[in-house]
């Protein structure tokens, strides 16, 4: 190793290392709406500190730190401008990060960070005991939490509906539900797309209700209904096509057995399981942050991400077979098909 390459690898090792830290700074500016605030250009410290009604002086430390990684850009007359990386922290641009760096450093998370030496030793997420209850419950009664935690999913995972949509042949399937479908965004794109199916999606009630909303909004509401329930206890039959997307991974694999057991009694013989999630593929580099994500599955919910042998596991105990598994181009989503033992 040269001077040079190990210089390199203790200041890269060094940045890691201090990350927690940035990603705290990113919160308190986000909080803040900083990047809002330089919107139409760049601006002195001590106007975004008077607008803000926070200290001048650590706001002016906060931004030259944050700078020194390419959030945010200082002039030489001091003033401070957004760069392509806070662009992202702007509250209305397409794809904005500012509700995924509120919600992934919200207290109630960072607490269960805190715990991730127990994880370490037992496998298992802490969330519950450190917060008093689930993530789901939080969000339920915290409409803050609940805004930050559907505005980050949307904005990380929203652009990937279309290629989804567009990367798989829904269209050979005449009634398709979505098991677990939120307010239909997957579902609104997949028929957007294909012209022939109708759907339901099927969720918590009041989830269901808002499902409703949104595809009248889309002009769907002939083609796709809403029905309440709950995938731990019940899946409605009649399909030939249902559609798990980003469940599996938010649970451990004796409840992923359990809700595929559940989705089992539903489908007929000749009926699809198609799960959309990514499929991890071992010492490939991903150029996304799941890698990370599939931590922030086991510290919030004990789940995970899992591989194509793990899929294979978890469907036969299931009496499912994995059929084939279909790679979404330009995502990092795949549909892994299952059909009935």
């Amino acid at each position: 190793m040269t001077v040079q390459t190990q210089t390199s690898a203790f200041q890269r090792l060094a940045d890691l290392l201090i990350g927690a830290k940035i990603a705290l700074a990113l919160r308190a500016i986000a909080e803040h709406r900083i990047a809002d605030k330089l919107a139409g250009g760049p601006k002195t410290v001590a106007a975004l500190a008077e607008e803000s009604a926070i200290s001048e002086d650590v706001l002016r430390r906060v931004l030259r730190a944050l700078a020194q990684y390419g959030v945010f850009a200082e002039s030489i007359d001091g003033k401070f401008e957004n760069t392509d990386l806070s662009n992202f922290m702007r509250s209305e641009v397409d794809s904005s990060l500012r509700d995924a760096i509120l919600f992934l450093n919200h207290d109630v998370s960072l607490r269960a960070w805190l715990a991730f030496e127990q994880c370490m030793k037992d496998g298992r997420s802490h969330f519950c005991e450190v917060n008093g209850t689930s993530l789901f419950a939080l969000v339920a009664e915290d409409n803050k939490l609940n805004e930050h935690f559907a505005k980050c999913m949307a904005n990380l995972y929203g652009p990937e509906a279309e290629k989804i949509a567009a990367g798989y042949g829904f269209g050979k399937f005449r009634r398709m539900i979505d098991v677990g479908g939120g307010q239909g965004h997957i579902m609104a794109a997949i028929l957007a797309a294909h012209p022939a199916p109708t759907a339901t999606v099927f969720d918590l009630e009041s989830t269901a209700a808002l499902a409703r909303e949104f595809m009248a909004s889309r002009g769907l509401a002939d083609r796709c209904d809403t029905v309440g329930g709950n995938f731990l206890v019940d899946v409605p039959s009649g399909y030939d096509a249902y559609i798990l997307k980003s469940i599996l991974h938010d649970w451990d694999d004796a409840k992923a057995i359990e809700i595929l057991k559940t989705c089992r009694k539903a489908v007929s013989h000749d009926g699809r399981l198609l799960i959309i999630e990514e499929v991890v593929v071992p010492r490939q580099s991903v150029g996304n942050p799941h890698r990370l994500i599939d931590l922030e599955m086991l510290v919030h919910f004990g789940g995970k991400e899992r591989t194509e042998a793990e899929y294979r596991v978890l469907m036969a105990s299931a009496a499912f077979s994995l059929e084939r598994i279909v790679p979404i181009e330009g995502s990092f989503f795949s549909v892994i098909e299952g059909v009935p033992l």
